[in-house]
């Protein structure tokens, strides 16, 4: 999976007002992009934010919660943000929640349709929904929200993380809480992660730098080495690549003693090497 999302920091802006002006601090702190709130906010309020960090070559692009006010499921909504992050030519974070309690497949799948192959995330809360099919979305990572002061699951995030692995995400970036009484020192930060939101880091990005790295997608599986294999059978072309060689490399062949293999010069030894090899591969093969 590639994605900006894999590939650096990011954080989340509530507010175009919100201190979150100095985005060559959050530069330096290594956060390579930033996120801008249009629920809440038109996206032309975001226009100096998102010049600035064209400036300076830091990614912006839209976020939003897909609900409506009585928490139920915006289909415009999702359309909207999509809209405005064509607009932008940007990545974009889909923020679903609660309003996808229940819904089974219906809204991921719809979500994964129309956010195409967009460069997108999955905004969500740290512990996956049991009633929503989450597979449609495996294709985008997620970024379960680790927000200790709300939910007790999030004291746990790696517990957090193998839940959503089991649920089929194949990459799990974490979103830490910077709002209230949650601080740096709490988590384990490991690039990429994203932070929400900037406006509660008091300009002080640098506090929210990673301590190290790590690989957020899921091991892939380990491989059969039996799976896939096939018979080489007598097409091997080994004695016919052999004799180009002694056509080119006369002094490098002769006639060797099978019963003394001092006797036999590089490109023998070469030749009856590979074809042992293809004779047990083949016998292990017919074995299977």
């Amino acid at each position: 999976m590639k994605s900006i999302f894999l590939e650096t920091n990011h954080l989340f802006l509530r507010n175009p007002r919100g201190g979150v002006e100095d985005i060559a601090a959050m530069q330096r702190a290594g956060f390579g992009a930033i996120f801008c709130n249009i629920g809440d906010h038109e996206p032309s309020e975001w226009a100096l934010i998102r010049k600035r960090a064209s400036d300076i070559g830091v990614v912006c692009g839209p976020w939003l919660r897909t609900a409506e006010g009585d928490n139920i499921f915006s289909r415009m909504k999702l359309d909207y943000l999509i809209n405005v992050a064509d607009t932008w030519n940007s990545p974009l974070i889909v923020n679903s929640e609660s309003e996808l309690k229940g819904s089974g497949s219906g809204f991921t799948e719809f979500i994964a349709a129309r956010v195409g192959d967009r460069d997108a995330a999955i905004s969500v809360e740290c512990w996956p929904f049991a009633n929503v099919h989450w597979v449609p979305l495996a294709g985008y990572p997620f970024l379960p929200q680790i927000f200790p002061v709300e939910a007790p699951a999030a004291r746990e995030p790696e517990a957090c993380r193998e839940e959503w692995y089991k649920y089929g995400a194949e990459c799990v970036v974490f979103t830490f809480g910077a709002y209230g009484s949650q601080r740096p020192s709490q988590y384990n930060r490991l690039t990429p992660y994203g932070v929400y939101s900037a406006d509660d880091c008091a300009g002080y990005f640098v506090a929210w730098s990673a301590a190290g790295e790590h690989d957020p997608c899921k091991p892939g599986e380990p491989v059969d080495p039996e799976e896939d294999m096939q018979l080489i059978g007598d097409q091997h072309g080994i004695s016919a690549m052999a004799n180009i060689f002694r056509q080119q490399w006369p002094d490098k062949t002769g006639k060797p003693n099978p019963d003394d293999h001092t006797t036999w010069k590089a490109i023998d030894k070469w030749e009856r090497a590979q074809l042992m090899l293809v004779k047990d591969h083949d016998e292990m093969m017919s074995d299977l």
